[in-house]
């Protein structure tokens, strides 16, 4: 297996899995409803629907960089609005995520393995995640997914 595969398979796991540290993102938005989606469990903590929709944001602008788009701020915003996403219902922006984390695939399928190694960027910003290579941005959208899902889970418990 080359580094490109390990990648896909480790964002394969993370998303749609089984990962080692737990829940895969699916497993933890399965059965989240739209009520809950829109609850604020702590005062001042994102929803649900904010933390989806954040991972929504990074997925699509990870797959932007690797399609070799400068890197900037997510097209959708870092914490989109859900006001903006009323058109929407929870289940829908949940299959946007899925969906863009399958588009995700397909374009590091064709990513070439060498640049991997190339830097994101020409400016080293951790609030962008630029000045990294390429492989580091991937492993840490994997980290972000943890994360934030682990919040997600967390956030689960109040209901």
């Amino acid at each position: 297996m080359n580094k490109i595969e390990k990648l896909i398979e480790e964002i394969k796991l993370s998303v749609f899995g089984e990962p080692w540290h737990g829940s895969s993102v699916r497993s933890i938005l399965s059965n989240v409803t739209e009520n809950q989606s829109d609850m604020k469990i702590i005062a001042e903590a994102h929803t649900i629907k904010e933390l989806t929709l954040h991972l929504l944001a990074w997925t699509e602008e990870v797959t932007s960089r690797l399609t070799g788009n400068d890197p900037s701020e997510p097209q959708i915003g870092d914490w989109p609005d859900p006001e903006n996403y009323k058109d929407k219902n929870f289940e829908q922006i949940k299959n946007n995520l899925f969906e863009a984390t399958k588009v995700l695939i397909q374009v590091l399928k064709n990513f070439p393995e060498e640049k991997l190694y190339e830097k994101v960027g020409t400016v080293q910003s951790a609030q962008l995640g630029t000045g990294a290579s390429f492989e580091t941005m991937i492993i840490g959208l994997l980290q972000h997914n943890a994360y934030h899902s682990g919040q997600i889970g967390i956030l689960k418990k109040g209901f």
